[in-house]
């Protein structure tokens, strides 16, 4: 059984994520009119999944994600933001790794969506059949959670070590990692480094391209380039054609 708990304070927004919830089998949900009630509920109780309005009164949602990331056995769990600004969704991705958001107001269709989505999730990820792999990416003032498959590429500018994601379109940060420590912090398979100061998810590579006699560059599943160093391009050519051929396999 997945358990869920639902924090909202509006009664009648409550009343219809009832309704909807209702229909999906497999749940039980409990749920909170304030960020004081979860708290409460959650260290009596483990929940698999928060669903979380933002606009909370008191303690906001995000505060009350804070709080739960801080608990060990919440570091990982699933969290669904509400929100009608869509300025939060982006500190609910950089700061709580939420796994999604849902924009106000939306249809009772849009949110059954996406809690289908949020349980067959949880439910593969129980059954061992794949595996969403962390990255504890130090930054300024604070550290966030990046899932490892999200990454596109690394680059240091400056000594600051930039990560583009498919979070945001603005990079995470950080002036204590560098580019070294975080390919050996994410296992080196999962990247592969194409210059001294760049090195791409080889899970986003889509192909080596051309672009002129000396330049090469390597093109991401989402469309940017990134370019490739005559030092390391031996490399990156040998890495790219082992990693078509085991997908082929």
């Amino acid at each position: 059984m997945i358990k869920v708990m639902v924090v909202e304070d509006a009664v009648e927004d409550l009343l219809q994520y009832k309704n909807t919830l209702s229909k999906i089998q497999g749940i039980q949900v409990r749920y909170a009119s304030s960020a004081e009630e979860a708290l409460v509920q959650a260290r009596d109780e483990y929940f698999d999944i928060f669903i979380l309005d933002i606009e909370l009164p008191g303690i906001s949602g995000l505060e009350l994600a804070a709080r739960l990331r801080k608990r060990p056995e919440y570091l990982l769990t699933l969290i669904l933001f509400i929100t009608g600004y869509e300025k939060n969704q982006l500190e609910a991705f950089r700061q709580f790794h939420c796994y999604d958001y849902i924009l106000k107001p939306f249809n009772m269709n849009e949110f059954y969506n996406k809690i289908v989505s949020l349980i067959q999730t949880l439910e593969v990820e129980k059954q061992g059949r794949t595996r969403v792999r962390m990255l504890l990416y130090p930054m300024m003032n604070s550290e966030v959670l990046i899932p490892i498959r999200d990454i596109k590429y690394a680059e240091v500018v400056y000594r600051t070590c930039r990560l583009y994601t498919e979070m945001q379109e603005e990079p995470f940060e950080s002036h204590t990692l560098s580019l070294k420590d975080l390919i050996e912090e994410v296992d080196e398979p999962y990247f592969l480094q194409c210059s001294k100061s760049c090195a791409v998810n080889t899970q986003k590579v889509q192909k080596l391209e051309k672009i002129n006699y000396r330049t090469w560059s390597i093109v991401l599943r989402t469309g940017e380039s990134v370019r490739v160093s005559s030092k390391y391009f031996s490399l990156v050519e040998e890495q790219i054609k082992l990693l078509f051929i085991s997908k082929k396999v």
